[in-house]
């Protein structure tokens, strides 16, 4: 099931050679491209004139691995999406994983979603 979930995940985001597409990645996230060019801390006309750029493909990856992971423990990934955006983290100040990745603090996130698959209480 999990590779199911994030060859979904990867399918509905990715284009060209595995790029993430921060237009599909708006779309999953029932977003803006403004706002996710807010999620990944780059500026929005740098995000839809240079999509491919390293800089902001590794600004985008910890987005989408946070979705597919997310996916992936809660079976869905409507309910990763949803968890994504509006449930606060107890663990992290009770901050949404929205505001964290926004914030820079993704790998924080990433540590967060690690401990609980290894048994940490939520």
């Amino acid at each position: 099931m999990a590779t199911a979930l994030l060859d979904t995940v990867l399918s509905r985001v990715a284009v060209r050679g595995g790029a993430i597409d921060p237009k599909r990645l708006a779309e999953m996230l029932l977003a803006t491209t403004s706002e996710v060019a807010e999620l990944a801390n780059v500026h929005r006309s740098s995000l839809t004139r240079n999509p491919d750029s390293p800089e902001i493909q590794r600004k985008l990856g910890p987005i989408a691995t946070i979705l597919s992971r997310a996916a992936d423990m809660s079976g869905s990934l409507d309910k990763a999406v949803v968890w994504f955006r509006h449930q606060p983290i107890a663990a992290l100040g009770h901050a949404r994983a929205a505001d964290l990745v926004r914030q820079g603090e993704a790998d924080a996130v990433l540590d967060y979603l690690d401990a609980l698959e290894n048994g940490a209480y939520a």
